[in-house]
């Protein structure tokens, strides 16, 4: 099934923009199905030793705008192949979607309002930023400051998005994914689809 193609605000131009977040998945029906997929655009491996992934609360009207969600910011470690996936994802995920994530996440760690996804590399520069908002009103932030991001994914509707993937993998077209994953069409480690 196609899904309606996202809002895009830009383009990442970061100095290791070979590395983008891929695919996310952050709300389904009843304790979430999570997972955050990284891709290496590249022709060679990429450390991922002291890169990080932050979730800032982007709600402008909640009494939690700009904290930090679930056990943010992830600090990443390994590395990431040419042409690779590195995937964070909760148990739920991995059992649902049968792939073994690189780092476990707890359950129900990203939000399921607006929020803020920032990937940073090991200088901790900003490789990419991506909003996924439920409201126009809402606002892309770290920790509070409003940025500009990158991409902005969403509302589907009046709703959150259940998530996001690049109709091919690094690329700067982003589509939803749907909020009911049976059967699923996320796919956590592996190519994107390009027909959902």
């Amino acid at each position: 099934m196609k899904i309606a193609i996202a809002a895009i605000a830009g383009i990442a131009v970061a100095a290791n923009a070979g590395v983008t977040i891929n695919e996310v998945l952050a709300s389904t029906p009843s304790t979430d199905t999570e997972f955050i997929e990284l891709y290496n655009t590249t022709g060679a491996s990429i450390d991922l030793t002291g890169w990080s992934i932050e979730l800032w609360d982007s709600d402008a009207d909640s009494s939690g705008f700009g904290g930090a969600d679930g056990g943010a910011p992830y600090a990443l470690s390994g590395s990431i192949a040419a042409g690779g996936y590195f995937t964070l994802g909760n148990a739920q995920s991995q059992a649902f979607l049968s792939y073994t994530a690189d780092i476990t996440i707890g359950a129900n760690s990203i939000e399921n309002s607006s929020f803020t996804m920032i990937l940073r590399d090991a200088s901790n520069a900003v490789v990419e930023s991506v909003f996924v908002s439920d409201n126009v009103a809402d606002v892309a932030n770290i920790a509070g400051t409003p940025i500009t991001p990158d991409f902005v994914v969403g509302p589907d509707g009046t709703f959150l998005p259940a998530g996001f993937y690049r109709v091919g993998d690094g690329s700067s077209n982003i589509a939803f994914l749907e909020f009911d994953q049976t059967p699923a069409s996320a796919t956590a480690g592996y190519a994107n689809l390009a027909n959902r």
